[in-house]
């Protein structure tokens, strides 16, 4: 039941901005060309457990999909979504992995002032967390939180390079599961 609950939850965060991204923006008529206010990115992180997490489990590795949309045309606030796997080290035998869910929202203070624009970012969602021994493994869902900054790098071309760096706070039974994600990515607009 778990399992299709949390399904459930992510089709919801995800199928508006799907839906969203699937739907073209009408020109003006006579008006200018309209401008790009969805993106989707892929990235990869390494990731450092912190506070008692690490006592458990070593550093890991990340892949991150990632949705989101301008509310205005100053391009100050986004919101999307994002998915992704999350693989930590073993230590003494035991490896951890979570499939994070979350929606996020991201503020440009200056959006489109030069080759760089700087962003802060924050999020909550649910994350499936699995947990392997030698022979056996267990599993359960839990809320989690994120928050951290970034810098979008602008090309010549439409593809921009995001680099970060968030802090997440899943909120596990027994021991909190703590770790800082610096990621690296692609970032492409999806549609005008």
């Amino acid at each position: 039941m778990k399992k299709g609950a949390v399904m459930v939850v992510a089709l919801l965060m995800l199928g508006p901005q799907v839906t969203k991204a699937q739907t073209p923006a009408s020109p003006s008529a006579g008006g200018p060309k309209p401008q790009v206010y969805r993106y989707g990115s892929i990235s990869g992180s390494w990731l450092s457990p912190s506070g008692d997490f690490s006592k458990i489990a070593n550093d890991g590795w990340a892949i991150t999909l990632e949705g989101f949309q301008f509310l205005n045309p100053t391009k100050k606030i986004a919101v999307g979504s994002q998915v992704g796997y999350q693989s930590f080290g073993k230590k003494n035998g035991v490896g951890h992995s979570n499939f994070p869910v979350d929606a996020v929202l991201k503020f440009f203070p200056k959006p489109g002032s030069g080759k760089a624009d700087l962003y802060g970012t924050g999020g909550i969602g649910f994350n499936y967390m699995r947990t392997d021994f030698s022979n056996s493994s267990s599993s359960d869902y839990f809320f989690g939180t994120q928050a951290g900054a970034g810098v979008e790098l602008h090309g010549k071309g439409p593809a921009s390079l995001v680099v970060d760096a968030v802090y997440h706070w899943v909120f596990s039974t027994g021991t909190s599961t703590n770790f800082v994600a610096l990621r690296g990515g692609i970032l492409v607009p999806m549609m005008r």
